[in-house]
């Protein structure tokens, strides 16, 4: 039996030259070197490249010889034949080849050079690290060969940007003869014309364009070989030519390939620094230049001068350790590098170990078990594709360190672990620990490159107004401009005491350069310069003819300086019969032009900055003619022509809304305003879930899938899981230092300061004519604030039951993580608890790993056929869309409060102090009567609670926000404000604190927040170590808090007194008769036939007999037919799971029931109600019931409401509209959501 034989490695590797020859023999060797250089350069060819320059070099060591024209079409046959002689060349298909198209630049010499990719791995992070490796070699390079390496790598790429320059031109932007994914090599004919046009280019004249043209033709002579004496042995992960960027062949000296240039350079490179003399200084200047590059991608102030062979620098508040090394010699980085990992060695467990390293070299595939390796430009690229965030790159490091579950990490190179990491959130699932190791796959793409890309055309402004490339600003991201508006925006910020800010624009090309201004009374801060900067940038690309004008006729992007002043220029003093302007016409202004840069210059002082108060419209035209102006100037300076005429350019920006508008608003918020910046991500919800998961097998909680009761029944799994969860939330909050307390109450105060302001800037902007931009970011706005407050409420109410008393430390990822994990309790909780009280159904699915989902399933893919009746399928998803909904439309359609100048800018930052006033609550008043009773069983009234809370959310905090009193300080304090006796402030202080007595929850679980009827914003008096911490935001949004629920004839604590409470619910009764009142006016205003309060003897003797209960309001529409038997219902306001059951419960059980009778009655006699309404009682009318309350009830949102629901406001719309309304909420918006 005959067996086949497979080839050897060495028989694989062989050519066939015969059938090469025989292929080629037909050609002229000039038409085939320019053919394979065509083809070389080509983005269509790329995975091919190993093997064309194979035939590129046979062509060049034959002989030379005449033949026929090969040309493109001739390509394609020679590939076919060369694949087959060759078969050992690599060809690329694992992989996407870094496309040339791109037209990426690298900066050297002062200069942007085009580059051409090749075949070089990761190239322009490459080229950062030749350029940082020449800064330390150059000076012992250019004693050496009398040339730096610096000037080879000038030379290579004015050798690429030549050549991408000429080729670019002609290469098709789309292969519409095939997709992506072929493998395929194919040229067009304009390619090979472009190529022939180059094909006599003289190497000497690029290296004459040198900065140093003398040492540029030292280091090309240096690069140069004779062809047929190179030894061009293959190895796929070589450079073929080795240093060479020229060649001798058939008499003429001629550049290599375009594709082929980064290689030679990365083996001249090589060559290079082997030959360094002088090692020990040399190193020592490649060291300090990496600790600084280090020191500027993290933002940090300074690095040390002269750092030792390891530098370590630690991260206290991201929970990571960096050892900082580099090696220039040949064998020296191996070793550097265990120098730092033993280094950190020394640091305290449970950090994340990073070692950056510095030098031409990078190290190939690892296996991760205790630190992280990274180059420092592989650090930069990361930071980079993070937009400057450090919580994730500390993330990255802790997840490929820490690698809970396996033994080691193992990936080809740490971008690879970066992609994946970044896109998926985790690269390891949850489980039980594995004896295995981990391999992160290959990236199909090359990250940097196509960062490079996408960064190339703002970029490219960047360099030609002065400024840095994205790479190395601290925070960077791309903008996609609005819809139909060409070209790329960015938006970039470097943070510090010389802030700025930058938005470019690609089309027109612009940089709008901005300095925020410092200081409490700064009109623009960084918030509302990045605001102004933003709106002129979309103002000036999204009208044409604005743009228009802007864009200069060479090329040139304009830079748009603005600035920020508290003085207010004055005009210049006219002389002696000099002209006063006309009244109203004259507005000094500080700006500037300057046509040789293309720069203005507006410096926005108090006099223009008045002119955005009110509705704005009279500062943005007055910005339009001057932008006109100033461009103009350009135009004229740089003889570009005229541009856009004034009044066309008028015309379009004013059509635009207001790029600022400024409002003042008086407030009672605290002094301080903490940003909330806690990092939230889905690798932290990841590494959430990882614990969850954790906690989950720990407490055996049964594996398997359950639905409905058999999934929430008392004891059943989802009890489990919540128990589960809980405890493990208690066990890490136990196990951090003491000081977490303190650190959890300043996050809190930071997050309902950036909530409320936040709540504000958005109230404010939905009044604006801009305010459909700002709707859907008022839904995220919300929704993020809401939960950030809620999960710390939360995890700061467990902190004082269970009080930490372990040994982590407490830093920002310590609680990012622990934020993290009570998101997930509370989603859980709140998921389950309303299940367990049959507000909708339940899914849940538990796996052996410990991964669960826990999902209010949708009723139609229950297999139970009875499974509606029971739970209500509470749509708690459209019952928030609502309330959003209802929030942003009041907002839109409030007047907006136009202050005029001297109004906005009196409440600049100024703070006055306020005598204190007493609520009135009028004589005789049920809320009057509650203030009495509550002194008398609690021994303080609403006065010395609202003193309290007012002297403690305006006490004097340290720079953190927050603050640490005695109760005794704060009693003391505000009798002395107040004129209160002390007693009473003390037993207020006394019933507003949160202790561990009383912050423990009542029933055996706490689910939810939300669910505790004692948490934070009722009780924001935080008792620990003895004192009252005091959150400034937390105590404000309880002063409102408590003023809302007084408001509604409430008190927010559950041990209320039962006279207090009955007083209150008196209090209710007349807030009942107030909303029966506002729906009467209603039907008048609207001019409808009604009757109000029909009651059932009145109804009976205008012949309507049988009615049960009174009618709150009759309303007969004769141009419809409808009759409309309205029920008014003020109840409370409903969060929670149980208070959402018991409003539903209330609804469905009582109120509807009965609107239902009524409304039958009323069907059986229409033509009477309709008489009692003085309406015709001879039509046939639709009788409708509708529910209208005060605030969107939760009852109009399950799955079978039965009557239609609406609010008070939109009665009026309702009653009115055409359309009849639908069982469930009704708003004149979107119907029924």
């Amino acid at each position: 039996m005959a067996t086949a034989q497979q080839p050897t490695s060495a028989q694989h590797r062989r050519v066939r030259w015969k059938h090469i020859d025989q292929a080629l023999a037909r050609y002229s060797t000039e038409s085939l070197v320019v053919l394979l250089e065509t083809a070389l350069g080509s983005p269509g060819c790329s995975r091919f490249h190993d093997h064309l320059l194979l035939l590129w070099t046979r062509v060049l060591r034959s002989p030379a010889r005449s033949g026929e024209r090969a040309c493109a079409e001739d390509l394609p046959g020679l590939v076919e034949t060369l694949v087959r002689a060759a078969p050992g060349r690599g060809t690329l298909t694992e992989a996407e080849p870094n496309d040339p198209r791109a037209l990426v630049r690298y900066e050297v010499a002062g200069e942007r050079l085009l580059v051409h990719p090749g075949q070089l791995d990761h190239p322009m992070m490459f080229l950062r690290c030749a350029e940082l490796t020449a800064r330390a070699v150059d000076e012992s390079v250019l004693a050496v060969h009398g040339f730096t390496l610096t000037d080879v790598l000038e030379l290579v790429l004015r050798c690429t940007d030549r050549l991408v320059s000429g080729l670019a031109p002609a290469w098709p932007e789309v292969y519409d003869d095939r997709s992506a994914q072929d493998i395929a090599c194919g040229i067009s004919p304009g390619e090979y014309d472009a190529a022939q046009e180059l094909a006599d280019l003289d190497p000497a004249e690029i290296a004459a364009a040198c900065r140093e043209p003398d040492r540029a033709a030292h280091a090309l002579a240096w690069l140069t070989s004779d062809i047929t004496a190179m030894p061009l042995r293959y190895h796929p992960r070589a450079p073929l030519l080795g240093p060479v960027l020229a060649v001798v062949a058939h008499g003429r000296r001629q550049l290599v390939p375009a594709s082929a240039m980064l290689n030679s350079f990365a083996a001249a490179l090589e060559r290079l620094t082997t030959q360094v003399p002088n090692g020990p200084a040399t190193e020592e200047r490649l060291q300090a230049l990496t600790v600084d590059r280090v020191a500027q991608l993290l933002g940090l102030d300074g690095a040390p001068t002269r750092p030792g062979p390891v530098c370590v620098i630690s991260s206290p508040t991201h929970r990571y350790d960096i050892a900082v090394v580099s090696a220039l010699a040949d064998g020296l980085l191996s070793a550097r590098v265990e120098e730092g990992r033993a280094k950190l060695a020394e640091q305290p467990t449970g950090r994340g170990r990073l070692v950056v390293y510095g030098g031409p070299r990078v190290l190939g595939p690892e296996l991760i078990r205790d630190t992280c390796y990274l180059h420092v430009e592989e650090l930069a690229e990361i930071l980079a594709d993070a937009e400057g965030n450090p919580a994730l790159l500390a993330l990255f490091v802790l997840e490929l360190t820490e690698h809970p579950g396996v033994d080691a990490v193992f990936h080809h190179e740490p971008l690879d672990a970066w992609s994946a990491w970044s896109r998926a959130g985790t690269l390891l699932l949850p489980g039980p620990p594995r004896n295995e190791v981990a391999v992160v796959p290959a990236a199909r793409v090359d990250l940097t490159w196509q960062r490079a890309a996408a960064w190339a055309r703002p970029d490219d402004v960047l360099a030609t107004v002065g400024l840095q490339p994205a790479l190395h600003w601290r925070f960077a991201h791309l903008v996609d401009p609005d819809p139909g508006v060409p070209g790329t925006h960015a938006d970039l910020l470097q943070p510090g005491p010389g802030e700025v800010l930058v938005r470019v624009s690609t089309d027109p090309p612009m940089a709008i350069i901005a300095r925020p201004g410092r200081g409490h009374d700064a009109v623009l801060d960084l918030a509302a310069m990045t605001g102004l900067a933003d709106s002129i940038r979309t103002t000036v690309t999204g009208c044409p003819l604005v743009a228009e004008h802007f864009t200069l006729p060479d090329g040139a992007p304009v830079v748009m300086q603005l600035t920020g002043t508290a003085r207010s220029y004055r005009p210049p003093a006219t002389g002696p019969g000099g002209d006063e302007p006309d009244a109203g016409e004259w507005l000094p202004l500080h700006t500037g032009a300057d046509p040789d840069r293309a720069w203005i210059g507006i410096d926005f002082d108090l006099t223009l900055l008045a002119a955005f108060t009110g509705d704005a419209h009279q500062g943005h035209r007055v910005l339009g003619r001057l932008l006109h102006h100033l461009i103009e100037q350009l135009r004229r300076g740089r003889s570009a022509g005229d541009g856009t005429d004034s009044e066309a350019f008028a015309e379009a920006w004013n059509t635009a809304h207001p790029v600022l508008r400024l409002t003042g608003t008086t407030t009672f918020w605290p002094a301080t305003a903490p940003h909330y910046t806690l990092p939230r991500s889905r690798h932290l919800h990841a590494r959430a879930l990882r614990s969850a998961a954790a906690a989950v097998r720990r407490a055996d909680v049964p594996v398997g899938a359950w639905h409905g009761a058999d999934a929430y029944a008392r004891g059943g799994p989802a009890e489990q899981l919540l128990r589960a969860l809980e405890d493990e939330l208690t066990r890490q909050i136990r196990s951090h230092q003491p000081d977490l307390v303190d650190e959890l109450a300043r996050q809190l105060n930071a997050a309902w300061s950036t909530r409320t302001r936040g709540h504000h800037e958005v109230t404010v902007n939905l009044a604006a004519p801009w305010a459909q931009n700002w709707a859907p970011e008022a839904g995220r706005r919300q929704a993020d604030a809401a939960t950030a407050t809620s999960a710390l409420q939360l995890l700061l109410q467990q902190a004082v039951t269970a009080p930490p008393t372990g040994r982590r430390p407490v830093d920002v990822l310590a609680v990012a993580e622990l934020v993290a994990l009570a998101e997930l309790v509370l989603h859980c909780g709140t998921t389950a608890v309303a299940a367990a009280r049959r507000l909708h159904d339940l899914h849940l699915e538990i796996h052996a790993s410990g991964v669960f989902t826990l999902t209010d399933t949708d009723q139609a893919r229950t297999a139970d056929p009875d499974a509606e009746l029971l739970h209500l399928s509470f749509d708690a998803q459209a019952y928030q869309h609502a309330r959003q909904q209802h929030f942003i439309t009041q907002a839109a359609t409030a007047a907006p409060e136009h202050l005029d100048p001297a109004a906005v800018f009196a409440t600049l930052g100024t703070r006055v102090r306020v005598d204190f006033t007493a609520p009135r609550l009028p004589a005789g008043s049920q809320l009057a009567a509650a203030d009495q009773l509550l002194q008398q069983h609690w021994g303080f009234g609403f006065a010395a609670l609202g003193a309290v809370l007012a002297t403690a959310a305006d006490w004097p905090t340290a720079t953190d926000g927050i603050a640490a009193v005695t109760a005794e300080d704060l009693v003391h304090e505000t009798a002395t404000w107040a004129a209160l006796p002390e007693r009473e402030l003390a037993a207020a202080v006394d019933r507003l604190r949160l202790h561990s007595a009383n912050a423990a929850p009542a029933g055996a679980h706490a689910y939810t927040e939300v669910e505790r009827r004692i948490r934070p914003a009722t009780h924001p008096l935080i008792e620990h170590g003895g004192r009252l911490l005091l959150l400034p935001w937390l105590l404000h949004t309880s002063q409102e808090l408590y003023a809302a629920y007084l408001h509604e004839g409430r008190l927010p604590h559950p041990d209320l007194p039962r006279p207090v409470g009955d007083a209150l619910r008196r209090h209710r009764q007349q807030l009942d008769e107030r909303l029966e009142a506002d729906i009467k006016a209603v039907a008048r205003a609207a001019g409808l036939p009604h009757r109000f309060r029909l009651l059932e003897k009145t109804a009976a003797q205008l012949g309507i007999p049988g009615l049960i209960g009174e009618i709150d309001l009759l309303v007969a529409d004769p141009a419809t037919r409808r009759l409309w038997v309205i029920e008014a219902k003020n109840p409370e306001g409903a969060v929670a799971p149980h208070a959402l059951l018991q409003h539903v419960q209330r609804f469905t059980a009582r109120y509807r029931d009965k609107l239902l009778a009524k409304a039958a009655t009323i069907t059986a006699h229409a033509d009477a109600a309709a008489r009692a309404c003085q309406a015709p009682g001879d039509l046939n009318w639709d009788v409708i019931p509708l529910m209208v309350t005060r605030t969107i009830e939760p009852a109009g949102f399950v799955a079978d409401p039965k009557v239609a629901f609406t609010i008070a406001d939109h009665l009026a719309q309702v009653l009115t509209s055409p359309a009849r309304p639908r069982p469930g909420w009704n708003s004149p918006d979107e119907g029924k959501s």
